[in-house]
């Protein structure tokens, strides 16, 4: 008989996981009350997927295999989930170490990556300026890297796993001592995986520090060097505090700035409405968009740890149910080897490093 799994949410890591546990030939059941890719944090829109991690290689060499997972998934699914638009990251003034240790890691694992110095940036990007009176920084741009469909992307994780025999069950579950209760119901199973994202400090309050971040992302009709198809590249922008995806989808060029929102803040504010740090950061870094009225708003939602490391550790007293989460905004992108990973861990292939665990 074969080992049986359940996973509790279905978002880019429970289905992950979910995927990953069929694939290895158990039989799996996931449990959410709502469609994949139509609620919460994994119902974005678009994601960006880059390897560059600074000087951290495990998170580069997890986006590096991450990256061929969802190539592979595009070709079984016939759909098309990673569009490549290249990654510019722009580093602070005066600090190029981010860059520069990213740049050696990314060499190592043979990934496409250019080091451009000051001033270079504008010149091989149009669409991007330095309006902040600073000196340029370092930029680093990944050719290969681009960005995730993040609905599809989700839609393609979920009939993978159903292709393979994983059962799809729209309900909610709540622990009772980590066994999950479907209504009213205790699940029971060889194994449960918790990969509830944001909903995981209400439905084990004290039990971790991860606590809920919703940032708003703006959109902004696409112009000049910006338009549809013109090939400006996703972009992080540390020295600024900002990143954005050029024009792939339907809403046009999205900017976010990368803070919380503050408490209180509408849970659905008028469009037009932006923050004027945002428009600041547009008519400096992209002047072309400087006059463009924010047509659409969208909301992220992501789970965050102090530390921005990941969730991965047992449920305590229990060595059958595992906590699997702490997104920390940059989860998405490694969904499908994240998820390969969580596998050989619950499996005692290896074992999970101590920074994964519960805090």
């Amino acid at each position: 008989m074969s080992r049986t799994a359940l996973v509790v949410g279905a978002g880019v890591f429970g289905l992950s996981v979910a995927r990953a546990l069929a694939l290895r030939s158990w039989s799996v059941r996931v449990v959410d009350p709502n469609e994949p890719g139509t609620q919460g944090p994994s119902s974005a829109e678009t994601r960006i997927l880059r390897c560059a991690h600074g000087a951290e290689p495990w998170y580069t060499e997890l986006a590096h295999r991450a990256t061929a997972t969802w190539r592979a998934l595009e070709r079984e699914s016939g759909r098309r989930l990673l569009l490549p638009t290249g990654v510019l990251t722009l580093g602070p003034p005066d600090d190029d170490a981010w860059e520069r240790a990213a740049a050696a890691h990314l060499a190592r694992l043979a990934v496409p990556a250019d080091v451009l110095p000051g001033g270079a940036m504008s010149r091989r990007f149009p669409g991007f300026a330095n309006g902040f009176e600073l000196s340029d920084g370092t930029a680093l741009f990944e050719p290969e890297a681009g960005v995730l469909l993040a609905r599809q992307a989700v839609t393609a994780l979920a009939e993978s796993a159903v292709e393979r025999s994983a059962v799809l069950l729209r309900a909610a579950a709540r622990p009772d001592g980590g066994t999950a209760v479907v209504e009213g119901e205790p699940c029971r199973a060889d194994l449960t995986v918790w990969a509830v994202g944001t909903a995981l400090p209400a439905l084990f309050p004290g039990l971790t520090t991860v606590r809920p971040v919703r940032q708003d992302s703006w959109y902004l009709p696409p112009e000049g060097p910006w338009a549809a198809g013109a090939g400006q590249p996703a972009w992080l922008d540390r020295a600024h505090g900002c990143y954005g995806i050029p024009a792939v989808g339907t809403h046009g060029v999205k900017v976010v700035p990368d803070v919380e929102t503050p408490p209180g803040a509408p849970a659905d504010p008028v469009p037009a409405e932006d923050p004027e740090a945002l428009r600041t950061y547009v008519r400096a870094r992209l002047p072309d968009l400087a006059d463009s009225p924010v047509t659409h708003r969208e909301v992220c939602s992501y789970a965050l740890t102090a530390d921005e490391h990941f969730l991965l550790d047992r449920y305590p007293g229990r060595s059958d149910v595992w906590i699997v989460g702490g997104d920390s905004g940059h989860g998405f992108k490694h969904g499908p080897a994240w998820g390969e990973f969580v596998c050989d861990v619950v499996e005692g292939r290896r074992a999970a490093p101590r920074r994964f665990a519960l805090r």
